[in-house]
């Protein structure tokens, strides 16, 4: 596809992805104010913006919508780092979790892996959505369980079912998402 054939978001996508790549976090037109963003600023662009309108449009199907939108997320950052790891999981999952700490969407740490069974379930410590949020009635990161959902499918080339079973914002200390290989 030719630099013409892009959308705009295509393209702006691609820079994005090209300084992932390169590992640098720098923005262009930032230098007062640096690449970081307050946490605050993020959850009121997940939550009412991406959650809140989406749930206006879509009503009940809101939270699918979403999950597909991280699930998008995470197999674009599922093949960022697989292309550095030799098709080596542990590796892998070492990559994924310094990405998402550097990125400073949570601590990704895995939980249990049965690859057998065709389960994995991962921990989103200090999860970047639910941080601070508290007396919900159900989970919220769906944003989360698409995108380590797709971390998953990424690397394991196979569909798959990404379930948030624990939230911190129902009290729980931390998020788990519950991955099932389809």
């Amino acid at each position: 596809m030719l630099q013409n054939d892009k959308t705009d978001y295509q393209l702006a996508q691609q820079q994005i992805f090209d300084g992932i790549i390169s590992g640098e976090f720098g923005v262009e037109n930032r230098k007062d104010l640096g690449p970081m963003i307050p946490i605050r600023l993020f959850q009121v662009l997940r939550m009412v913006a991406l959650g809140s309108n989406v749930e206006d449009i879509l009503g009940q199907g809101a939270p699918s919508m979403v999950y597909h939108s991280g699930q998008s997320l995470g197999v674009a950052l599922g093949h960022i780092v697989a292309a550095n790891t030799d098709n080596d999981l542990e590796t892998y999952v070492g990559k994924i979790e310094q990405l998402c700490r550097q990125l400073s969407i949570g601590l990704v740490v895995p939980e249990k892996v049965d690859i057998t069974a065709g389960v994995i379930e991962l921990r989103v410590d200090q999860c970047v959505s639910c941080a601070g949020i508290h007396n919900v009635a159900s989970p919220i990161c769906h944003f989360e369980a698409g995108m380590v959902g797709g971390i998953v499918k990424s690397f394991f080339k196979r569909n798959v079912k990404a379930t948030e079973t624990k939230c911190n914002a129902l009290g729980d200390k931390t998020c788990l998402i519950h991955v099932d290989l389809i």
